[in-house]
């Protein structure tokens, strides 16, 4: 019989976020997560075939339909800067193989695959295609110097913020997701509304443009990123402070300030303006850079904000071997709630209870 593996991927712009779920028959499945760099390159053939690279979960090359692509870490550069107006689904067949293909890799026996895709609601359009190509493409492919091969059951893609709107229960209700290229509201009037309709998105707001108003140039934005959400977080001690002079210091997280004060009231404006979120009666916040603006959101959404700890507790003890920080948790919620609705948590084996002597 075959293994079966349930996928729950999420090609978000600060990185490419994985759920995996693997069961064989007769055996108690396992369950894992991979956050995978978000970078790719298209490649010549002649450069593919050069390329002596071993495969594994953080990147990969490979191959399908006459296109040769590198992955995650093999394709980081060391500039990078995100393009705002990028559509995800050119390079989302591409970041699911690589994921799919070192599991295919490492599988022993025929696998029955399931994924679970998010994409922005814009690309909505383009969701049918998407789905057919990667079905299509996902029978085999190149992964590497070896071909791969698995039975694709199911592919589905879904609007961000399903996972947010699939845990809403008190309605109107609003969902804000703050990502690193972007910052999403969605508002729902009540359980039968749909994501893609609702879905408005700020391209360019996220932490990237905190990281374009402050006077200090990152040669990695992502590095960046990272240093600005350690300092939100603990100001005066985090990532930023860690490499400045004491002189450089206070000048910095002035800068600091005054660029998060001038991308929220740009944002603050326009949700103040809306007047389905300011009616709303629940706002699901989610999204790693959310906790970096966790004082503003306080005073704009009082009591309505719901960060989801119930579900980011959850996430934390399902995959306590990875140690996820808040914000990494907060990343997930999303992906993990869409994934769950297929991937039902697999048994827990307890260990025996010990027999005292007496």
């Amino acid at each position: 019989m075959n293994a079966n593996a349930k996928f729950g991927i999420d090609t978000g712009t600060s990185g490419t976020k994985v759920l995996a779920q693997i069961t064989y028959p007769g055996k108690v499945g396992t369950e894992d997560l991979i956050l995978q760099s978000s970078a790719i390159r298209k490649v010549t053939a002649s450069y593919y075939e050069s390329l002596n690279l071993v495969n594994n979960r953080q990147g990969s090359h490979l191959s399908f339909d006459g296109n040769y692509w590198l992955v995650g870490e093999y394709a980081e550069e060391a500039v990078r800067r995100t393009k705002v107006n990028r559509v995800k689904k050119h390079h989302a067949v591409a970041k699911v193989l690589s994921i799919v293909g070192q599991f295919l890799s490492e599988c022993d026996r025929p696998l029955d695959v399931e994924i679970d895709l998010m994409l922005p609601s814009n690309e909505a359009p383009y969701y049918r295609e998407t789905e057919e190509l990667i079905f299509r493409q996902i029978r085999s492919f190149r992964y590497g110097i070896n071909t791969v091969r698995c039975n694709p059951v199911r592919v589905q893609v879904h609007p961000e913020g399903s996972g947010f709107a699939n845990y809403a229960n008190v309605y109107p209700c609003s969902i804000l997701m703050f990502g690193h290229q972007d910052v999403t509201i969605i508002n729902l009037k009540d359980e039968q509304a749909n994501v893609v309709p609702n879905a408005y998105t700020w391209t360019g707001y996220g932490t990237i443009k905190i990281l374009r108003n402050f006077p200090f140039a990152f040669s990695n934005e992502l590095t960046g990123a990272k240093l600005l959400y350690e300092e939100a977080m603990k100001w005066g001690e985090g990532g930023l402070s860690a490499i400045l002079s004491e002189d450089e210091r206070l000048v910095k997280l002035a800068a600091l300030k005054e660029a998060k004060d001038l991308v929220w009231a740009d944002l603050s404006d326009d949700l103040e303006a809306d007047t389905d979120f300011m009616n709303s009666k629940r706002v699901y916040i989610g999204g790693g850079g959310s906790l970096f603006w966790g004082d503003y959101l306080a005073e704009l959404c009082q009591a309505k904000a719901d960060i989801l700890a119930p579900v980011r507790k959850e996430i934390k003890a399902t995959f306590t071997q990875h140690h996820l920080s808040a914000s990494q948790q907060q990343r997930f919620i999303d992906l993990y709630l869409v994934w769950r609705q297929h991937a039902a948590p697999v048994m827990q084996l307890e260990a025996a209870p010990v027999r005292e002597a007496v």
